[in-house]
């Protein structure tokens, strides 16, 4: 039944592309268990992970190009075999994304690894401690990690009463740590790239509401989606319904990017073949940012992605078109999690996804 499902996802995936609709569309209507879905989730990634191996191995071997093919090929993890292919084989990945990553193998690796469920505690209603005696209790392993507000747990955590009773919600950690450094860097903060409000509600736990926070995103079905958020987690959150013409300490730009630093969650992530409009798009966005900034205030950019062109090169462009520049984190208490460069930082959050982080003072 479990490689059946999979084999539909994986039809669906091969017409329409969009893995993560496919799993949605699907699994919900299956009748398999959560543990069943799980297995079916697995068998979906591993085949998106590895495809354009699995694409080359179906045409040497002269198989046929079916859902079942690709289903067993995860099943027996033909990509073991794969150290002697070419290194866009070997990783599965672009010929884009295999020239950026050829002097950093260990992230081809990292990327293909599969990542763990990390829950971030809503800490107006709940605690870390609380949390995992609650995952305990349900038999789901837990333990804290590294930020305060962290706790890994095994991909079943997700169906927890600790997020039913919104005492927690799934969030990366590296996600969480860019919560954690816009809290450090003033007192009004603008969540300008809000989405579904992860990083709002991250925040409004972090500082126990105490601090001044806003909220706003482009498109209005998100926003009624954090408005809903911030009642069902206690989070003290202004959502603006256009761009906030008022002045803040930080704004978070956490700008829409080619998401390759989260391509152990979205595989698909690894097919890019070049970063397209987004450096345009975050260029613009860092433009509108630039506005609604305090004298001596901060830029918090942020994107998930390790691609030249939407870090160094947006950051160097715009501080160079506008009035800012690159402020280190000297002085952060989580610099263990970063590592630096000239242009900002790339998370450094053991089993975290790779983001890129840039302070621009004003």
């Amino acid at each position: 039944m479990i490689e059946k499902v999979a084999a539909k996802i994986v039809a669906k995936y091969l017409e329409k592309g969009n893995m993560s609709r496919c799993l949605r569309d699907i699994l919900p209507s299956s009748n398999l268990t959560l543990e069943q879905r799980d297995s079916v989730a697995e068998i979906v990634h591993d085949v998106v992970r590895w495809k354009k191996l699995y694409d080359h191995i179906i045409k040497e071997r002269g198989i046929k190009k079916l859902p079942e093919t690709y289903v067993q090929l995860a099943i027996v993890k033909a990509h073991v075999g794969a150290k002697s292919l070419p290194f866009d084989y070997r990783y599965s990945c672009s010929g884009y994304l295999a020239k950026i990553l050829k002097k950093r193998e260990s992230l081809a690796k990292y990327l293909n690894e599969r990542p763990p469920t990390t829950l971030c505690a809503n800490l107006n209603k709940s605690n870390t401690t609380e949390i995992i005696k609650i995952l305990s209790e349900e038999k789901l392993h837990a333990t804290q990690s590294k930020l305060e507000t962290a706790v890994l747990t095994t991909s079943n955590g997700r169906y927890s009463s600790a997020i039913k009773n919104r005492y927690a919600h799934v969030q990366d950690e590296s996600s969480q740590l860019i919560s954690y450094l816009a809290v450090n860097l003033g007192d009004s903060i603008l969540d300008f790239c809000a989405g579904n409000g992860g990083k709002s509600l991250s925040i409004a736990s972090i500082t126990r509401n105490n601090k001044t926070l806003y909220a706003y995103d482009i498109n209005p079905k998100k926003r009624d989606a954090i408005k809903q958020r911030c009642i069902e987690y206690n989070a003290n959150l202004v959502v603006e319904d256009k761009p906030p013409k008022k002045k803040f300490d930080v704004i978070l730009v956490d700008a829409p990017c080619t998401g390759i630093g989260a391509a152990r969650r979205n595989p698909e992530a690894k097919y890019v073949e070049g970063a397209g409009d987004f450096p345009q798009i975050q260029l613009d966005i860092l433009e509108d940012a630039a506005h609604m900034v305090n004298d001596d205030g901060v830029i918090l950019y942020s994107v998930c992605t390790i691609t030249p062109e939407e870090t160094k090169e947006v950051v160097e462009n715009f501080s160079k078109q506008n009035q800012f520049k690159i402020i280190g984190l000297k002085n952060s208490p989580y610099s263990k999690l970063l590592i630096k460069n000239k242009y900002g930082a790339f998370t450094n959050v053991p089993g975290g996804d790779l983001f890129f982080v840039s302070i621009l003072q004003k």
